[in-house]
């Protein structure tokens, strides 16, 4: 959040180090002998100390922005595994380096500039595009910082963007520079080829009993069955407890009662929502609505669409301003509002559609209050049963007699691996997904008393391991037909390599690809043009990259893009385009290769700032936090 923030400052340099910073350098061959600053300090840059505090908060905040970025929320351990509290220490580093530079070089931001700056921040203004109060605080709670703090590190920012453009001013891309990587990339070939299938060498004869002995054992990995393990699953939920429980006629009225607006189906409304910059605005838009001007005339003018201004169908309590909410279900269809004050300005309601509500009554929903009253209450038994058979596991009652006790069910499987699947691969039918089963399984052994798991739905399971059966490799005479079938894939494969080696040999020493074709029956096509980056079903990677390996007239081969297939090829034409200045593709190449010097500019400088000034990182601080964020 706090990295938005600072995007949507003014454009002082538009791919700033923010983010160019967060993976750039090392820190753990930084000095980590720490003298006797205080217990909270992480890291010192010169004089500048890094506390727990601002690393705790970077962690977060680059956890939260990979997790945005891999799609899924990541948990701290996760993050850890990822590296990101080096990378954010890394951060925090490079940043107090840089605002010691600017420091240095005398750059500094008035107030008057920070000012400015924050109320041009389109995430701190409201609906007309000026600073807002109350999106300035709402913001301040979200990147969790004072006023005063948020303050000086957007002035520390704008410090920063200052000594960055001093730095980056005059970095550009050279065009000879350009012009020689504009041709290397816009190098176009066509080759001359042939495929070559597997088939292309003939069939392949069984191996003798001794090869396939022998491979057998090399290619064990294949023929391996892995370990299976027999359990049994004990589940407590609070579905099995709320049949149980009794809900007299009485407290289930009461219940209704509390609860009716449940039940209730709300009126809801089609509403038109514009807003003013001012009341007297508003009043003027209020006179001509009443004359017969139309909606969309207003809202145009405004600068607003019909879409802008639609709230949608809502209910009165999903409004946010009660007053804007009694003025809106006041209204019949077609009616326009007296301008209203609600929290963000003044605004005029329109109502297009209106759908009545419905009240409930008792008959129609006391089976289903029944029912979640019964299922509340089973939820906060759920516990005390839960302690209940800790303590009757204690005492070595079985699952069998604890489920027969309790009303619960048990499920034995039998045969399972690590991945949820028999031993042939076939995925095993009823098991639950229940979060670390399977890593529980596999980690306990027979007779362990194994913690309750949490089966996601407010319950509790158990585990017992009742059998193991450990990994081992399948006797040659139960495998022999898989065994021979891999063994005369990779013979084919490998006959075909050399085959297509042998070709290449021959055509590089001079002997004509017609020629060469014809010996394993095909005539060589001849390709588009083809650009040292591409890749299609026909040439891989590989294949393009061995193109350009080769000189004019040479010969190569590789995998095709799609298929077992290898394809032989002969360079036919080498074409060396002259750099197009005007293009759009040399244009986007000067940015990047631009945007890349400058980036080594900055890194160069901020590892520089950091050897002048003496980086020192407190690795047992640190190394106990981490530590102690495992254990939790």
């Amino acid at each position: 959040m706090l990295d938005t923030l600072r995007r949507g400052a003014s454009g002082w340099v538009a791919k700033l180090l923010m983010g160019l910073l967060v993976f750039s350098f090392g820190i753990w061959g930084i000095a980590d002998i720490f003298r006797g600053y205080s217990s909270d300090v992480v890291a010192q840059v010169g004089s500048t100390d890094i506390n727990l505090k601002q690393f705790e908060r970077e962690f977060e905040n680059q956890t939260k922005a990979m997790s945005q970025r891999a799609g899924q929320p990541l948990t701290r351990e996760q993050a850890r595994a990822y590296g990101v509290p080096q990378a954010s220490l890394t951060r925090l580093i490079a940043l107090a380096a840089l605002d010691s530079g600017a420091k240095n070089l005398g750059l500094a931001a008035s107030d008057e500039t920070v000012a400015k700056d924050i109320a041009a921040d389109p995430n701190l203004q409201g609906s007309f595009g000026k600073f807002d109060r109350a999106a300035f605080e709402m913001a301040l709670q979200r990147v969790g910082l004072t006023e005063k703090a948020f303050i000086a590190d957007r002035r520390a920012y704008i410090e920063r963007a200052q000594l960055s453009d001093v730095l980056m001013n005059g970095v550009d891309a050279p065009s000879t520079l350009l012009d020689a990587i504009s041709t290397f990339q816009q190098e176009t070939r066509v080759v001359s080829y042939i495929i070559l299938p597997p088939s292309t060498v003939g069939d392949i004869k069984d191996p003798d009993e001794k090869t396939l002995e022998a491979y057998h054992k090399k290619a064990a990995i294949h023929f391996t069955q892995p370990e299976t393990r027999d359990f049994t699953i004990m589940t407590l939920e609070p579905s099995d407890l709320a049949p149980s429980i009794t809900i007299s006629d009485e407290d289930l009225a009461k219940a209704y009662e509390q609860r009716r607006s449940e039940f209730d189906i709300p009126e809801k409304r089609t509403i038109d929502q514009i807003p003013f910059a001012t009341k007297e605005a508003a009043t003027a838009a209020d006179a001509r609505l009443r004359k017969g001007e139309t909606l969309d005339k207003i809202v145009s003018e405004i600068g607003l669409t019909p879409a802008d201004v639609a709230l949608g169908i809502v209910t009165r309590d999903q409004m946010v301003s009660p007053a804007v909410a009694d003025a809106a279900f006041a209204l019949k269809v077609g009616e326009y509002s007296e301008p209203v004050q609600g929290p963000l300005g003044t605004v005029i309601l329109h109502v297009t559609a209106i759908e009545p509500g419905k009240a409930s009554k008792f008959d129609e929903v006391k089976d289903k209050l029944r029912k979640e009253i019964a299922n509340e209450k089973a939820s906060s038994q759920v516990y005390d049963v839960q302690n209940g058979i800790e303590d009757a596991r204690a005492g070595g009652a079985s699952f069998e007699d604890i489920a027969a006790k309790n009303g619960l069910k048990t499920v034995k499987f039998t045969g399972v691996t690590e991945r949820g699947l028999t031993a042939d691969g076939a995925k095993v039918a009823g098991l639950p997904e229940f979060k670390d089963l399977l890593t529980t399984v596999f980690k306990s052994e027979q007779g362990d008393q194994v913690p309750p798991g949490d089966t996601g739905n407010g319950g509790y399971y158990w585990v017992r391991v009742d059998g193991v059966k450990a990994s081992e490799v399948k006797p040659l005479d139960k495998v022999r037909a898989d065994v021979i079938k891999l063994w005369k894939t990779e013979k084919r494969k490998a006959d075909l390599d050399v085959l297509a080696q042998t070709l290449v040999e021959r055509g590089n020493k001079g002997e004509s690809f017609d020629k060469l074709a014809a010996t394993v029956g095909r005539t060589p096509l001849n390709s588009p043009d083809i650009k040292r980056f591409s890749e299609s079903d026909t040439f891989s990677r590989i294949a393009v990259t061995r193109i350009f390996a080769a000189p004019q007239g040479g010969f190569a081969y590789g995998p095709v893009g799609l298929g077992d297939s290898l394809i032989v090829m002969q360079v036919k034409s080498i074409s060396d385009p002259k750099p197009d200045r005007q293009s759009a593709d040399y244009k986007k190449l000067h940015d990047d290769v631009r945007d890349a010097l400058q980036t080594d500019m900055i890194t160069t400088y901020v590892a520089a700032l950091e050897k002048d000034l003496g980086v020192e990182v407190n690795s047992k601080l640190l190394e106990r936090t981490l530590a102690s964020d495992s254990a939790q």
